[in-house]
């Protein structure tokens, strides 16, 4: 009987409830109870003897070190090390995968690319596309990868015109939703529990208060809207709300400003939760720190990260909303939406990104585009959302009879429920594991040795650049195409120039002696890999035994 293939899927820790780590948890444990495969965990964030880990009966590898600890200097010496860029190398080499998935952002799983065992994995990579055009080098690494899934058809259309079909693209696996958790509820308890008045009209919206979060242009168009309102129907304008779960303070907008340029101060409500007896309720705003209910002591501040709501409480929040709006410039997906879809709550998003495929899916209502715009940053075209379309479509929701309005929510529902359920998420990623395991596909861990040659170094000759660097392509790396990749045409227009600019204000001196450096340390790199991988050298690591022991 041959062995099972065996999986490793990087990301963030699956007993988290971030993005990623929520799809991780959800595709990991339903792969696992298939029995078909020996699944591996790389988790970020996660720690050795980590108290969470207690539901993971998969191997399980740690990323994560503490504050405390003698190793948390190398750490935090690189942003990446973080997302498993340190121990990377180590965990292959104890595991030896066939398999290898990603699914996370580009500059969280990059790294992997240029590992010196790349040779020995099937990579597979599901990036968050949430804009176009992407980046010329991230193109190149989607190239560079055995299989790529991506979180909407969107993305998916965005890779296969800007690589001209090149992209191995498999399929569309969106995150799917708690279908149990977050459903239709009954608003009129639950309107009673966070005292909202029954006969209220509330608009809503779940998000991190950070830049491409529009929660200025929210506020304006929902400002539009009252004011439409109060020339046709004065005497309802009072029991109409905007409703926000966010942050605050956080690095986005100053809410107390964007209140009072929109003069919604009144009519602006914000969830709340007690760090002291973590009861929840929402309120207008009254600074960061108000009196909770409940307990009655100075302890309610704005959810966050750390002080967030319990699914649960986020479920009731969805279904206090008449109707649902996602707000943005962009979206690699924006679960929130979703969310409050499987609580039968209607939606209006942008029509732009990802958040194409909600309207198109679950029957949304399309937020027109006003202004498209190229950010220096990203180097991606963002979008604003025209908040007359917006105030529009509120306006034309709110004049709808209920039977109508009832009938749009059991809809929106019966289509989430269709289109994003966990399940055949998951049966998409097995339909491909399956097909090659079926294909006898197996890493070759146990070849031998395929040690590099030092380079051959030439004096620095501005005219020789390319020559040089093809040399180094031919004969150390033995891969002439490498000469036609992003980051060696990248390497050879530095060398050229004579600096590299890393950001708009960080410029620095580069030559061919730092091409030399960078080919030196693949090498390295390489050959240290190769013989620990060849002599079936042990590595003696905590995160290592670890993993061992709770194996046992």
């Amino acid at each position: 009987m041959k062995n099972k293939l065996k999986v490793l899927i990087c990301s963030e820790a699956s007993f988290l409830n971030s993005g990623f780590g929520i799809y991780n948890r959800e595709i990991i444990s339903r792969l696992h109870k298939t029995n078909k495969y020996d699944i591996a965990e790389f988790a970020s964030y996660g720690f050795v003897n980590d108290p969470r880990d207690k539901d993971i009966h998969w191997t399980y590898y740690a990323n994560a070190v503490k504050s405390g600890d003698p190793r948390h200097k190398e750490y935090t010496s690189r942003a990446d090390n973080q997302f498993g860029r340190w121990r990377f190398e180590k965990v292959l080499l104890d595991f030896r995968p066939d398999v290898v998935i990603d699914v996370r952002d580009y500059w969280m799983n990059s790294y992997q690319a240029t590992s010196p065992l790349r040779k020995y994995f099937h990579w597979v990579l599901m990036p968050t596309v949430d804009s176009e055009p992407q980046q010329e080098e991230w193109i190149g690494t989607f190239l560079s990868a055995d299989a790529i899934f991506t979180y909407s058809d969107w993305a998916a259309k965005v890779l296969n015109n800007q690589s001209s079909g090149k992209i191995n693209y498999i399929d569309t696996v969106s995150p799917g939703v708690d279908l149990e958790t977050f459903n239709v509820k009954n608003r009129k308890n639950i309107r009673g529990k966070f005292n909202i008045p029954q006969d209220a009209f509330v608009v809503g919206s779940v998000m991190r208060n950070q830049k491409r979060k529009l929660i200025p242009e929210l506020l304006l168009a929902f400002r539009k809207f009252v004011d439409e309102l109060s020339l046709t129907k004065p005497e309802l304008v009072s029991k109409v709300y905007l409703y926000l779960h966010t942050s605050y303070p956080d690095m986005g907008w100053d809410i107390p400003e964007i209140l009072k340029d929109a003069r919604l101060a009144n009519k602006v409500l914000f969830s709340n939760i007690c760090k002291n007896c973590k009861n929840v309720s929402c309120n207008v705003f009254s600074g960061i720190h108000t009196v909770c209910p409940k307990c009655m002591n100075k302890s309610c501040v704005f959810p966050s990260v750390t002080d967030g709501y319990e699914t649960e409480n986020l479920a009731e929040v969805y279904n206090i909303f008449d109707l649902y709006v996602q707000y943005s410039i962009c979206e690699g997906f924006g679960m929130p939406q979703i969310e409050a879809s499987a609580c039968g709550t209607p939606v209006a998003t942008v029509n732009y990104s990802a958040m194409c495929d909600v309207i198109k899916k679950i029957e949304a209502y399309p937020i027109r585009v006003q202004t498209r715009f190229k950010e220096l940053e990203t180097k991606a075209i963002r979008v604003y959302p025209d908040n007359d379309s917006l105030a529009k479509i509120i306006l034309d929701f709110y004049n709808l009879p209920d039977p109508m309005k009832n009938k749009i929510r059991m809809k929106t529902r019966e289509l989430t429920e269709k289109n994003y359920d966990w399940d055949p998420v998951a049966k998409k990623w097995e339909k491909y594991l399956d097909e090659l395991d079926n294909s006898g596909y197996r890493s070759q861990w146990n070849k031998e040795a395929e040690y590099m040659p030092e380079i051959k170094k030439f004096e620095a000759n501005k005219s020789q650049n390319f020559d040089i660097i093809m040399n180094i392509c031919q004969n150390t790396l033995q891969d002439e195409n490498l000469i036609g990749t992003k980051r060696m045409l990248d390497m050879l227009k530095n060398a050229d120039y004579g600096y590299v600019q890393g950001s708009p204000t960080q410029i620095s001196a580069f030559n061919i002696q730092n091409t030399y450096q960078y080919f030196d340390s693949i090498v390295s790199n390489n050959n240290q890999a190769e013989n620990i991988r060849s002599e079936n050298t042990e590595i003696e690591e905590d995160f290592i035994v670890y993993s061992k022991l709770k194996n046992q």
